[in-house]
């Protein structure tokens, strides 16, 4: 069937707010401006109006009509155009309504009626910490995508002015907010990772135009962390220009209290050894740390020690980063590549959230575990590899194996000897240590002197529960050196009311460890479309307070029954975040509601 030339009228009244084209796809989401009268051709080839990179798209698949009605016609599709679930014959134009889905293969347009421009309002930091939190908390029921942008602008640049320059860049469910001074983060909701960096680059180009010297620092969930604390840290590396992570300082440095000094001792034993470990601790507590303290500790020091984080990519990627590939292996592979077990010879291999990883590819390890011979994908013959394992997680790996989602027989290879780390709230001695060495290394590279914390901050810092860990804190404290022009850390340079919301007494792994900290009033936002106050969603409900005789666990289960069993508002009402409630739920073995 002949394809006719694209027909575009714009003969729009200026300020009409006329309709745009939304397409979503796994790795899509995008808009295109529609005329109020014309014919746009929507395909996979290079001419179409509207490209589809969909292989179940025909080069030429659809076109829509733009007039008094909307219409959608199938242009003889090998794979048909869908409305309101039925396939639409070769030919044949329907009528569509805005906000109706159109399905091409696994693509969804829908034409949307494009609002009038809105201010773009920049958010406090405490917002976008609720906001954050709230993301990871959809993206990990949905398995959204999403990004989160950190700009560093090292020109004069007022705070209105970047609002305006970034402002059309940005879509409407995205959000600017203040990190600190010259400091700014962006939120970018439901976006693939490579949306986001080319958003990145546009936001990149429209700052450079306006004469702006910025540096910009990209996380992705789950690419980057799966939790508000890993994402805000991923992005504000990046931004520094540094590339691994240590969510504290490296050798010596690292104060311990009573209960690490312990467990260091034991890394020590099990470095000495060739057993594989198992290092368990909640997100953010410095598991990455341990291992390569245990690396650092064994005979293997002087050779290499490599980290994959095992949720941070899919299988495929996985299994090719670990075994490399052969040439031809797969669509892209154009030369052989070595894995990552072949290129530590002698070394350490570290697999961080190692519970995250496929069944079959638990199979393919636990036979490398066994053999010590790995083969690269799209590989015949074997090879002998020398190296040491360390693996950590967050989950319980006792609880997934008889669930079904972890080989138990991978289980037992892997946990030769288990470090447990414990939660930084357990580890009160090492609060202020630990702020006093992240305040000293952000002040280096900025020129100046570390501020000394005061008195009133300290107890702030050693009061919090702490639900990102050592990571939370490491965080904190670069936002507090960016806020601090004097020579002292004072309340108002952290994010009080978010952390005195998180103070309860009754919160925490022991009353003695429950510092006296009265937490916050909760206060009610203004309604649907208004900023909540800083630190909203984790506020303490006056109601969650301890009743007499009450224990953490009787108080637990009393705000979750008086709200209907809701994890997130249950979380809300005590003042922690949503995985701390989960981890505690997990502590005192209380069912969780199954969906």
């Amino acid at each position: 069937m002949p394809v006719p030339a694209t027909v575009l009228e714009n003969t729009a009244e200026p300020g009409s707010m006329g309709h745009h084209l939304l397409v979503m796809g796994p790795e899509l989401f995008a808009t295109h401006p529609l005329p109020p009268r014309g014919m746009l051709t929507i395909g996979r080839a290079e001419n179409a109006d509207v490209r589809l990179d969909d292989p179940l798209a025909s080069r030429h698949h659809a076109r829509l009509h733009i007039g008094d009605v909307l219409q959608i016609e199938d242009l003889g599709s090998a794979n048909k155009t869908r409305v309101r679930d039925v396939a639409l014959a070769p030919g044949e134009r329907v009528t569509i309504a805005p906000g109706e889905a159109v399905a091409i293969g696994s693509t969804i347009l829908m034409v949307q009626q494009r609002l009038p421009p809105r201010v773009r309002v920049l958010r406090p930091h405490g917002y976008m910490e609720a906001r954050l939190e709230e993301e990871c908390a959809r993206s990990e029921a949905t398995r959204d995508p999403f990004a989160l942008v950190r700009v560093h602008v090292a020109s004069a640049l007022s705070p209105g002015r970047m609002t305006e320059i970034v402002a059309p860049v940005l879509r409407l469910p995205d959000m600017l907010a203040l990190y600190g001074p010259n400091e700014y983060e962006i939120l970018l909701a439901s976006t693939a990772p490579e949306v986001a960096e080319q958003m990145v680059r546009e936001l990149d180009a429209a700052l450079a135009t306006a004469g702006a010297i910025v540096r910009t620092g990209l996380a992705t969930y789950p690419r980057d962390g799966r939790t508000p604390e890993a994402l805000v840290s991923a992005a504000s590396r990046r931004v520094r220009g540094e590339q691994g992570e240590r969510a504290g300082a490296t050798g010596n440095e690292i104060p311990h209290d009573a209960v690490m000094d312990r467990v260091y001792k034991l890394a020590e034993r099990a470095a000495a050894g060739t057993i594989n470990v198992l290092i368990v601790g909640e997100t953010g507590a410095g598991k990455e740390v341990l291992a390569e303290a245990v690396h650092r500790m064994s005979p293997r020091a002087e050779k290499a020690f490599l980290c994959l984080n095992c949720a941070s990519l899919s299988e495929h990627l996985l299994e090719s980063e670990l075994f490399g590939h052969e040439r031809g292996a797969f669509t892209g592979a154009s030369e052989a590549k070595p894995g990552l077990l072949e290129t530590a010879p002698g070394g350490t291999v570290f697999l961080d959230e190692i519970g995250e990883m496929p069944l079959l590819l638990q199979a393919k390890v636990l036979r490398v575990l066994e053999t010590r011979l790995v083969t690269r994908v799209g590989g015949l013959k074997p090879k002998a590899i020398d190296v040491r394992f360390v693996a950590a997680t967050n989950r319980n790996l006792e609880e997934e194996v008889a669930a079904g989602r972890f080989r138990r027989d991978l289980y037992f290879r892997l946990n030769g000897m288990t470090l447990h780390i414990p939660p930084l709230r357990a580890r009160r001695g090492e609060i202020a240590p630990l702020a006093a060495l992240f305040l000293r290394q952000f002040s280096e590279p900025l020129g100046r002197d570390e501020p000394d914390l005061s008195d009133e901050a300290r107890l702030m810092l050693e009061s919090y529960v702490w639900p990102g860990n050592v990571r939370e804190l490491r965080n904190m404290m670069e936002r507090a050196v960016l806020l601090c022009t004097g020579d002292e850390i004072l309340p108002e340079h952290l994010l009080i009311e978010s952390m005195s919301a998180a103070m309860a007494p009754n919160i925490g792994p022991a009353p003695e460890l429950a510092a006296p900290y009265p937490p916050a009033r909760a206060e009610t936002g203004s309604g649907l479309g208004s900023a909540p106050p800083v630190g909203f969603g984790i506020g303490a409900s006056p109601s969650a307070a301890a009743l007499p005789g009450e224990d953490e666990r009787e108080r637990i289960l009393r705000v979750l029954a008086e709200c209907g069993g809701n994890q997130s508002r249950a979380a809300k009402a005590l003042g922690i975040a949503r995985s701390t409630l989960v981890l505690r739920l997990n502590e005192y073995q209380v069912p969780r509601p199954r969906k």
